[in-house]
């Protein structure tokens, strides 16, 4: 594809409304975060879910090797969290952000669920690479949903509210 091209196709995508998760790992340095709106439950027996690392993130060092990890599905009220560690460079999560999960794994602050889990299978697919992880623990609250769609940031309103 061209660059035009390209380009009409990333907007054509954009189309279809995503949760937004951090992906957090622990790290010698730190714990450090990566925001995707590639993820996807994949099996609830056993309890499998995936999400897909490109190839040119500056933060594949951290998540492609990665044993253990978690995804946080962010609330409505974490867009400043999100946007602050959507971009490149930014990799360190800041100590006011995070929250430990109960089996000592880094979440972040503003999750309205967290899924500890062990990589299981990684598969190459074009420029990405495709991350399924088991979910070894979770712990959820109530609230709203963060959403991306269409290059901004929205609300998935919650059925209890």
């Amino acid at each position: 594809m061209d660059a035009e091209t390209t380009l009409q196709y990333r907007r054509a995508l954009g189309c279809f409304a995503t949760g937004v998760v951090i992906v957090t790992a622990p790290d010698a340095e730190g714990p450090v975060g990566l925001v995707v709106n590639s993820f996807t439950s994949v099996s609830l027996h056993p309890p499998l879910v995936l999400y897909c690392l490109g190839d040119q993130s500056d933060r594949g060092v951290f998540f492609r090797d990665a044993e253990r990890y978690v995804i946080n599905i962010l609330g409505d009220e974490a867009e400043a969290l999100a946007a602050r560690y959507a971009g490149r460079g930014r990799h360190r999560l800041d100590a006011d952000d995070l929250h430990a999960t109960e089996d000592g794994l880094p979440g972040v602050q503003g999750a309205l669920t967290r899924l500890s889990c062990r990589a299981r299978q990684r598969t190459p697919i074009a420029d990405h690479l495709a991350i399924v992880g088991e979910v070894e623990r979770f712990e959820t609250h109530p609230g709203d949903g963060l959403t991306y769609f269409r290059g901004r940031y929205g609300r998935a309103l919650s059925p209890e509210t």
